[in-house]
């Protein structure tokens, strides 16, 4: 949001076409207080995510692969015939073989002609559905809460640090939006639609004449292409998503330990530890392990299969978890005998305190009173009566932490050696949350 000037984000919004687009967050003027930016971010939010997930492209793309699906149909007699596949004596028909390209053609001119906006679609409903955390619209002065709605002070923890409790349900909330479950529905439908294309195509290959081979394999070819790439966009927003909801999640833990080291809040209690474990995978990890029973059960695969089919199953979970070893072994050698390499990142709200640290690698290592963090070319003490407070573990990603010093600066980090650091910072004397 470079360059925004301050002033009111109702006057200067441009009036625009029910069918255009709304601006980048970084196109608009700051307003005078973060309500009124929380207005224009929901209503240009709910334009694209309307635009990019609305139930209506799901319709146009079902009359896009109809109409490639018949031109394709329709060209697929001849040109077995023209290859000297067809029945003896038969004629390639001539008015198909112009047809069907044509209505294919045709066709695939008005989707991507549909579709001409997209791509900026998704970069808006990215951008918008973060343009609250920037630092700052996070420091901008409150407005009033007429007690119409949702409270717009209450949608990012930092906003609502030191009220009597946090939201329950942080984050920007879009008008006239979709919710998630459209795009949960497309990302179990399309591989669905896509794999049932495949296995299209794979039996016409048990066909007695290649011409029932082509004849039944080329309007497939279509649905599995679309489905593929419909399936890559689903799982983008899926994905997506779920990264947003992580930042949540963070937030979430960074702002309550914040209170419990200001007194405002008490500490939460330990959760189990089949809480903290993440099942996101158990799922399909089941589903597969039914599928590979039920077919060894009816004596359709042989040995060397299941061991294929259970590979399938465990290596990505093996590759995520060699992954977070090897990060924080690297952490730990990184610090030497008494420090763990950390990753400084720039903090994502206003600053809270005098001392700032410049984002990159550093070491945090045992000093005689407390801790020290080495980067950026210097070095800054971390007193003990400080505390680390940890963000949520997540599946890919590293997890992230903050050191809260005493004079109220914040010190945002990434490690991949969670227990390390923590047995670090609570050997220290540090307050580990």
């Amino acid at each position: 949001m470079n360059g925004m000037a301050t002033t009111s984000a109702r006057t200067t919004t441009p009036k625009r076409h029910p069918r255009s687009l709304p601006p980048m967050p970084e196109e608009l003027p700051l307003p005078a207080t973060f309500g009124d930016w929380y207005d224009t971010a929901a209503t240009n939010l709910g334009v694209a995510e309307k635009r990019d997930s609305g139930a209506r492209r799901m319709l146009a793309g079902a009359v896009m692969l109809a109409g490639v699906s018949a031109g394709a149909g329709l060209v697929a007699g001849p040109v077995a015939v023209l290859s000297g596949d067809g029945a003896p004596g038969e004629t390639a028909d001539v008015a198909s073989l112009v047809i069907g390209p044509v209505l294919a053609l045709g066709v695939l001119v008005w989707w991507f002609w549909y579709r001409r906006d997209w791509a900026r679609v998704r970069r808006l409903r990215h951008a918008w559905s973060r343009s609250i955390r920037d630092p700052r619209v996070l420091a901008l002065p409150a407005r009033p809460h007429q007690g119409q709605g949702p409270d717009p002070e209450e949608q990012h923890d930092f906003r609502a640090r030191e009220r009597a409790a946090l939201a329950p349900y942080p984050g920007l909330r879009s008008v006239g939006g979709v919710t998630g479950g459209l795009d949960a529905v497309r990302a179990g439908l399309y591989p669905i639609v896509f794999l049932a294309g495949l296995v299209g195509i794979l039996a016409t290959l048990g066909s007695d004449t290649a011409d029932g081979e082509v004849s039944r394999a080329l309007p497939l070819v279509p649905l599995v292409v679309t489905a593929l790439w419909a399936t890559t966009r689903a799982w983008q927003r899926v994905a997506d998503s779920s990264a947003l909801v992580a930042l949540q999640a963070d937030d979430r833990r960074r702002w309550a330990g914040w209170r419990v080291v200001r007194g405002v809040d008490h500490p939460a209690p330990a959760t189990p530890w089949y809480r903290r474990l993440n099942w996101a995978v158990l799922p399909i990890a089941l589903g597969a392990l039914a599928v590979l029973v039920f077919r060894v059960g009816a004596g359709e695969m042989t040995g060397q299969a299941v061991v294929i089919g259970l590979a399938l199953c465990v290596v990505p979970a093996a590759v995520v978890s060699v992954s977070f070893l090897v990060r924080s072994l690297g952490a730990r050698s990184q610090g030497g005998t008494n420090g763990v390499g950390v990753q400084v990142s720039a903090d994502d709200v206003p600053s809270l305190g005098p001392v700032s640290v410049t984002p990159g690698q550093g070491v945090l290592r045992a000093a005689a009173d407390g801790m020290a963090l080495d980067a950026g070319g210097s070095t800054v003490p971390v007193p003990a009566g400080s505390a680390l407070v940890s963000g949520e573990p997540h599946a890919f990603a590293t997890r992230r932490h903050w050191i809260l010093l005493p004079d109220g600066s914040q010190v945002p980090l990434t490690c991949g050696a969670v227990r390390p650091l923590r047995e670090l910072a609570q050997g220290a004397g540090l307050r580990v949350l």
